[in-house]
């Protein structure tokens, strides 16, 4: 079962869709930049980037992982 989040964490605007992957940005009292945590189509867990232009990184990354 899923963890819910404190509610110190907003998820801010705007969700992003990269083919099958969704990028959601979240907020944290204290943290200056957003976290962007992906996932894909099948619900699995990507990553996180540290900003939106490092998101295709992450999508990489785990899909190489899923070809090994």
């Amino acid at each position: 079962m899923a963890v819910p989040l404190p509610s110190s964490v907003l998820i801010l605007d705007p969700v992003i869709r990269n083919g099958r992957y969704l990028a959601v940005a979240e907020g944290t009292p204290g943290r200056l930049i957003p976290l962007w945590h992906v996932w894909d189509a099948d619900g699995a867990y990507a990553g996180y980037a540290t900003a939106a232009e490092l998101i295709p990184l992450v999508i990489a990354r785990h899909e190489r992982a899923d070809d090994q």
